[in-house]
């Protein structure tokens, strides 16, 4: 796991190449605290001064010795690799590579991965099983390759413009070493007040972009030569109405067993819900020593789940820690947590607290239930979305649960007759309705980029496609990186393995209703009482707290971003309407975190342009 970084410039500007690279390394120092390093590339021709350096910030999981440090060169062909992430099947890669690699002078996988390019080109990357993103200097093709995981588990923002390329792990970094311009970006605004988080492949920088899910590059000279989608979920053909239960325990227990892989100890959150706890006990039970598990818990009795951790660690033998946060532990967190943030989100709080809880503990590794939700139907979206596609164009006939999903004019989008699935998905995940965006001076238009649900799917699945591809990986996946890392803590998702994914949507594992299937799966791994709990999850009060000890830092927020870029956001109308109780907080908390932010990283708002005089 590591924070990487690098630059290709050509011309006079190619002497701040290092210096930048340098700068960004620094920047991302916490994600990486345990090595550093920079490469410079051998990019120079006779009639044009080229330079590119790649650089890394090291958190040593896989071969923590001097020989897994980044970046690193393959002393045979030249190439050069810095890799973030990890790659669970490195092992099996290396005994397939066999005669036809190198020798091999360490045991991690970023230079199985490097040896895997050199015998099988860029198709390698449909071999690998894991979390990555990465950029490999191909030292004869004089080209950077760059590639990103199928689910977009880990980060990679780029900039591009005449004559430079440069990439970060997060996209700040960027700005602060003087890649990218201080100028807001209006559709990625548009797409945060919208959804609470900045959508994919946007940002809030301009000219600033994440590389694609399952998307690679190839750049020569500071430029995009190639852009090409390695994988897709539309590309997965049905097959069985639902999951067989051995079959779907199988690819669960390989799933979690390839994610323990690791040279320093693993724990897991363990909330007590279903999904933490089938992971846990899936990785207790596959485990060479016991687990240690965490649970955060809260002094108010309905946000403590600790009951439930406790007796599947009971159950399993892991070594439990019950961490025990006061209101005021918490409260002195948020603002710290709103600092750390890279892309401003809504949704990002709990993932920085029990981070910061689990990372005191001197852990580095951690495995988390992410995705469970996403892969076997744990939201409402899964039984409303194919009720509205069913019901479209008859709103006033259909269910009242339908009409009251979301105020504001939400539920009459989502049951338009002459829109796509996608629009329908993004209507129930929006924070505001499109002439309530419009009225905030932003793109009702924005959306979660490009969504493939692919027709072949039930409506089941499509929601579950939909899931993943806008709030899983532009928010849960996004905020879970970058507050688990500000700790210098290694999140995993198991859940989230492809293979798995691939074999969830094949045979519909959603269809069944809310976590029907994984219970038929994983019923037996979990204690007495667990599979019928309702379903809780890591909840803080924040309502409350913003009426009451938050309540000067909302207002201060709400009225930054109201004075910096959402110059017809009413802000005393809006707060009053929250303390009247007429605005859910949600609404409130967007804003406040926007201005925080915003504030913090002083992005300078484009001038509206002037309207012709009237004759």
């Amino acid at each position: 796991m590591c924070g990487i970084a690098g630059a290709v410039f050509e011309g006079e500007g190619s002497r701040s190449a290092r210096r930048a690279v340098e700068c960004m390394v620094a920047a991302l120092h916490r994600r990486g605290p345990d090595d550093s390093g920079i490469a410079s590339l051998p990019l120079s021709a006779p009639e044009q001064a080229a330079q590119g350096v790649l650089g890394s910030a090291r958190l040593a999981i896989l071969d923590i010795s001097a020989a897994g440090h980044q970046p690193m060169a393959d002393p045979e062909t030249g190439n050069c690799l810095v890799l973030n992430g990890e790659i669970y099947n490195h092992r099996e890669l290396r005994r397939e590579l066999g005669a036809r690699a190198a020798s091999w002078r360490s045991t991690g996988d970023t230079e199985a991965l490097l040896q895997a390019y050199r015998v099988w080109g860029r198709e390698c990357v449909t071999r690998l099983r894991g979390m990555f993103a990465f950029a490999l200097w191909d030292e004869a093709r004089a080209e950077l390759w760059c590639a990103r995981d199928r689910l977009g588990i880990k980060p990679f923002y780029f900039l591009q413009r005449p004559g430079m390329f440069a990439f970060a792990s997060e996209a700040h970094t960027l700005v602060e070493c003087g890649l990218a311009e201080r100028h807001l970006d209006e559709n990625g605004l548009a797409g945060f007040v919208k959804f609470g988080s900045v959508p994919e492949p946007g940002t809030l920088v301009r000219g600033v972009a994440s590389l694609g899910a399952g998307e690679e590059i190839r750049v020569r000279r500071g430029t995009i030569v190639e852009r090409r989608v390695y994988w897709s979920p539309a590309g997965i053909t049905p097959g069985l109405p639902a999951p067989d239960a051995g079959r779907l325990r199988s690819e669960l227990e390989r799933a979690v067993r390839e994610h323990l892989i690791s040279d320093v100890p693993i724990a897991t959150f363990l909330s007590g819900g279903i999904d933490s706890s089938v992971v846990t006990a899936l990785a207790a039970q596959n485990a060479e020593k016991p687990i240690r598990t965490f649970t955060v818990c809260f002094e108010q009795p309905e946000f403590d789940e600790s009951k439930y951790a406790r007796d599947l660690s009971q159950r399993y033998g892991t070594v439990h820690h019950e961490i025990r946060l006061s209101e005021a532990e918490v409260l002195a967190a948020i603002p710290k947590a709103i600092e750390s943030l890279d892309q401003p989100s809504a949704d990002a709080l709990n993932t920085y607290i029990v981070s910061q809880a689990v990372a005191q503990a001197g852990v580095k590794v951690v495995l988390s239930g992410l995705g469970g939700d996403e892969v076997f139907g744990g939201y409402s979206s899964f039984r409303l979305l194919p009720r509205f596609e069913r019901f479209s164009g008859v709103l006033g006939r259909i269910p009242a649960e339908m009409r009251r999903y979301r105020a504001g004019g939400r539920s009459e989008q989502a049951t338009r007759r002459d829109v796509s699935f996608q629009y329908r998905y993004e209507s129930m995940r929006a924070f505001w309705s499109d002439a309530e965006l419009r009225a905030l001076g932003v793109d009702a238009n924005a959306n979660f980029g490009p969504i493939d649900p692919g027709d072949q799917f039930t409506l089941t699945a499509r929601a579950g496609i939909c899931e993943m591809q806008g709030y899983m990986r532009s928010t849960l996946l996004r905020d879970s990186d970058c507050m688990s890392m500000a700790h210098s803590l290694e999140l995993r998702v198991p859940l989230l393995d492809h293979i798995l994914i691939e074999y969830c949507l094949r045979n519909n594992a959603a269809a069944a209703g809310t976590k029907r299937a994984l219970l038929a799966a994983a019923a037996d791994l979990l204690p007495e009482g667990t599979a019928l709990r309702r379903k809780q999850g890591f909840v803080l009060p924040m309502e409350t707290w913003m009426r009451g000890p938050l309540r000067k830092y909302t207002r201060d927020g709400v009225n930054a971003a109201a004075r910096t870029c959402l110059p017809k956001l009413n802000a005393a109308k809006l707060l009053a309407d929250f303390e009247a109780g007429r605005v859910k907080h949600s609404r409130v908390w967007q804003f406040a975190v926007l201005g925080h932010w915003f504030e913090r990283c002083g992005l300078q708002v484009p001038t509206p342009k002037a309207q012709p005089a009237l004759a």
